[in-house]
C-alpha cells in the first residue's frame, strides 16, 4: 500500500504553520514586538541577511528559537 507522502507532509507543514499563528497570537501586545524584535536580531546576526530574505529551513530556526525563549 502506498502512502501519499506529499500529502501528509503538506499536512504536517500546515498543522506547525496554525500552531505557530496560534502561539505568536496568544501572546500579548508586549510580547509580540519583543518577539518580532528578537526574530530580526536573530536574522541578522546568525545569517546576516533581512528577516523576510531567509531561508524556509533559515526561517523555521529563527522561529523555534523565538518561541524558546518565550514559551
Amino acid at each position: 500500500m502506498a502512502y501519499p507522502i506529499t500529502g501528509i507532509l503538506a499536512a504536517v507543514a500546515a498543522a506547525a504553520g496554525i500552531f505557530t499563528l496560534w502561539w505568536y497570537y496568544r501572546l500579548s501586545k508586549e510580547e509580540q514586538e519583543q518577539a518580532d524584535r528578537a526574530a530580526a536580531e536573530y536574522a541578522r546576526k546568525f545569517y546576516n541577511t533581512a528577516l523576510q530574505e531567509l531561508s524556509s529551513h533559515q526561517l523555521k530556526w529563527v522561529i523555534e528559537t523565538v518561541k524558546c525563549l518565550y514559551a
